[in-house]
């Protein structure tokens, strides 16, 4: 059965052409106990591949194997080095776009560092001051309830810090409500300039982080739409669910699974066969170059 299956998987391997888009996006998922790359097209919102590791060599030599790369304009990726290195190397005419969800994730971080510094100080009756601390710290102002804004605002004088450090996480959110880049680096200088007092070493994580990958993450501003990986996160589901349909599945037969037993996209290519091909060759293309395949399809994950 095993070899029945990975005939099969072969096969499908070379029939099925996914088509080089215009945005991709590159990230990781950690399946059977090892972090995963997955490749996805971010305006068509498909699946392209998904590697065995996410070592730098094998990106690499993934994006050399692709059809046309240099119709790539776009690359939407997590601060992870080794896929900044790969693009450059393969894809030098394409845009690294850092994904704005991996960058502000860390701001929640560093305000929980914050908040679980501050706990471990205090006795178990001001502890109880901070039920539920958590749960409204990670919520947006704008989401915050007028009951838990009250119960915010009792916190101002007890604990200034936290509060501190929460409307820093704020502001560091609200970069991306800027409209241009300029906007948005100016926004993102106040930021750094303006970090509570003695918090530097909470936030020193994501400054550094923001150093060294600024041209990739402020470039989100200028690019033609919205560029993020979230449907890119959104395969982490879809594998949960392949493992969990069945124990043992090696990585092999989860990535078939994920390729070739759900629904592709296809579309008709814009270029028609002409009627004087037709006439004069006999007949037109073949069946299988009459669409053009963009992967598989998230909408019906």
């Amino acid at each position: 059965m095993r070899d029945i299956f990975n005939a099969r998987a072969e096969f499908l391997g070379r029939w099925h052409r996914f088509e080089t888009p215009r945005i991709l996006g590159i990230d990781e998922l950690y399946l059977n106990k090892r972090y995963r790359c997955i490749l996805t097209n971010i305006e068509e919102r498909t699946l392209l591949d998904l590697l065995a590791t996410r070592r730098q060599d094998v990106v690499t030599n993934y994006l050399m194997k692709l059809k046309d790369r240099q119709k790539v304009e776009i690359v939407s990726m997590d601060m992870w080095n080794p896929y900044r290195a790969a693009v450059k190397a393969v894809l030098p005419q394409a845009r690294i776009v850092v994904d704005k969800f991996h960058v502000v994730r860390m701001a929640n971080d560093a305000l929980e560092k914050v908040r679980k510094g501050l706990r471990k100080e205090l006795k178990p009756s001001q502890s109880r001051t901070l039920k539920g601390d958590r749960k409204i710290l990670l919520k947006r102002a704008h989401e915050v309830s007028d009951r838990e804004r009250l119960i915010m605002e009792t916190w101002t004088g007890a604990f200034p810090q936290l509060l501190a450090a929460y409307e820093h996480k704020e502001r560091f959110y609200g970069i991306w409500d800027a409209t241009t880049r300029p906007q948005s680096e100016a926004a993102l200088d106040e930021w750094i300039a303006t970090i509570p007092k003695g918090q530097k070493e909470v936030w020193s994580d994501l400054v550094r982080a923001v150093g060294n990958w600024r041209e990739e993450i402020m470039t989100y501003f200028e690019t033609d739409m919205p560029v993020t990986n979230a449907y890119t996160e959104s395969i982490n589901r879809l594998a949960k669910d392949k493992n969990r349909e069945g124990r043992g599945y090696s990585f092999e037969v989860m990535r078939a699974r994920m390729l070739y037993t759900t629904k592709h996209k296809k579309k008709a290519p814009t270029a028609k066969v002409s009627l004087f091909y037709k006439k004069t060759i006999g007949y037109g293309l073949p069946d299988f170059a009459e669409e053009l395949n963009y992967g598989v399809d998230l909408s019906t994950i």
